[in-house]
């Protein structure tokens, strides 16, 4: 689950950002992690529903070149006001 959590900081910090509400994550281990491991976080937009402010999101983290957890994410992005 240490690992998961890459994926919820990726997703505050980064894409979309502050402010993001999560609205649901499916996850599914693939191998496990070892202490030392260097874990490699990614996210990637695969749809956006901009009337509803929703973001889906293909996640995956990877240990070198093995994908050690994989799923997807369905996020609200946060508004932005331009004065």
């Amino acid at each position: 689950m240490l690992t998961a959590g890459l994926i919820s900081a990726v997703i505050g910090e980064q894409l979309p950002g502050h402010g993001t509400v999560y609205l649901g994550q499916s996850l599914k281990f693939m191998a496990p992690v070892r202490p030392g491991d260097t874990v490699y976080a990614e996210v990637k937009v695969t749809a956006i529903d901009h009337a509803k402010r929703r973001v889906t999101l293909e996640t995956h983290c990877a240990v070198g070149n093995t994908v050690v957890l994989k799923g997807e994410a369905l996020v609200l992005a946060p508004s932005r006001k331009f004065d």
